[in-house]
């Protein structure tokens, strides 16, 4: 079985523009490998939010300069993390080839309350809420395979009102 982590990039402020989460890979023989991609409503305060347009990309990285750096957690304890990597949000991204999109969705940055049951509402809900998912269930589905200068990210289109959590599953092989 593959090394499993989890990088949650929590409470990560609407930008038109930006990298919501991403994972980099700048390893030569290392492969990392996105498994699922999900997102959560993490606007806790009331806010005018608006309709966000995400995409979930993946490009050959020239530059990746100041992200917010994120630790991914381990799913076991004796994994041993991956070399040369980034995970994080923000910062300026520069492509050498690409970026190629995988999926588009739309995205209310509104905050979630419990009387309603609008789509602000069900962004809170798996699987309403999964991005990406290479389909674990099917092994003849490739993930986002990430080789060396390679990342995969969500990009925030536009918008920019409000907050939001992304995790990023991936795999090192």
């Amino acid at each position: 079985m593959a090394q499993t982590w989890t990088a949650y990039h929590s409470g990560v402020a609407f930008a038109a523009t930006k990298v919501m989460g991403g994972v980099y890979n700048n390893h030569a023989t290392e492969i990392l490998k996105i498994r699922r991609v999900g997102l959560l409503n993490g606007q806790i305060a009331a806010v005018s939010g608006v309709v966000c347009s995400l995409e979930m990309k993946s490009c050959t990285v020239t530059t990746w300069s100041s992200p917010t750096a994120v630790t991914p957690t381990t799913h076991d304890s004796t994994n041993s993390a991956p070399t040369t990597y980034t995970s994080g949000n923000g910062g300026t991204l520069t492509a050498a080839t690409g970026p190629f999109t995988f999926r588009r969705t739309i995205w209310s940055s509104d905050e979630a309350k419990l009387t309603t049951l609008t789509n602000n509402e069900l962004e809170c809900f798996v699987p309403l809420n999964i991005l990406f998912d290479a389909g674990y269930g099917d092994s003849n589905v490739q993930p986002m395979t990430l080789r060396q200068t390679w990342m995969g990210y969500v990009w925030n289109v536009s918008g920019a009102a409000g907050l939001l959590d992304v995790w990023i599953e991936f795999t090192k092989e």
